[in-house]
């Protein structure tokens, strides 16, 4: 019990620091230093950051194909819940846990839709049509955080082989890890993109771990 509940406050206070931090990136030091002369929030430490490491097509790339796993975990969980649903016949039946995640990845589209439509940051390079792309939060560190991780919790109460589990749970961190490390230094995003992602993502994912661990004790 005591556990769920540390885990739940952190992820408020991780939610609260994730508002403050779009805040000053929004209101801190805005300059037009993106494509296009597009104004980036907190652009004295984006600018010396991309400065820095520059764009890396091979570690993009990579975050790209790493993060298709992910899309494929959250596809499988869909699918899993469905299946439990159909066969128990009750939502509430279905294992909290994948039902939970369910909800937890309706949040992760509001949030992603939100910040399409009200960008803070656009991305320090133009796609391929020549347009700018919302790029606060990083849509990429939310998936592989809020999908993979999870996964990882849920694993080990779905799966009772404990070798199975472990060799899943190591594959899915590593993806994790790697999706974030690659879209970090591949220059396709701000260094706010990828903290503001990293805070979104793990206000999340404690909020998700804190409730399944506050249910499993009650």
């Amino acid at each position: 019990m005591r556990l769920g509940k540390k885990f739940t406050i952190i992820g408020i206070g991780l939610m609260a620091a994730a508002i403050l931090f779009t805040v000053m990136v929004a209101t801190i030091d805005v300059r037009p230093i993106g494509p296009n002369g597009s104004s980036v929030g907190l652009a004295g430490l984006n600018s010396a950051f991309a400065d820095a490491f520059g764009i890396n097509k091979v570690l993009y790339v990579i975050s790209e194909v790493c993060g298709y796993p992910a899309i494929i975990v959250a596809l499988a969980f869909v699918a899993l819940g469905a299946y439990e649903l159909v066969k128990r016949k009750n939502i509430f039946k279905v294992d909290y846990c994948i039902l939970s995640m369910g909800v937890l990845f309706v949040v992760v589209m509001i949030l992603y839709i939100l910040f399409d439509k009200m960008p803070i940051n656009y991305r320090p390079i133009l796609e391929s049509d020549g347009t700018l792309e919302s790029s606060f939060p990083s849509s990429h560190t939310l998936l592989a955080v809020c999908i993979l991780i999870p996964a990882i919790f849920s694993v080990g109460r779905i799966i009772k082989d404990k070798k199975i589990a472990f060799i899943i749970t190591s594959v899915l961190a590593f993806l994790a890890v790697v999706v974030v490390i690659c879209r970090l230094f591949s220059g396709v995003h701000w260094l706010t993109d990828m903290i503001g992602g990293v805070f979104y993502s793990l206000a999340l994912v404690c909020v998700y771990i804190g409730a399944n661990l506050l249910y499993e004790n009650k």
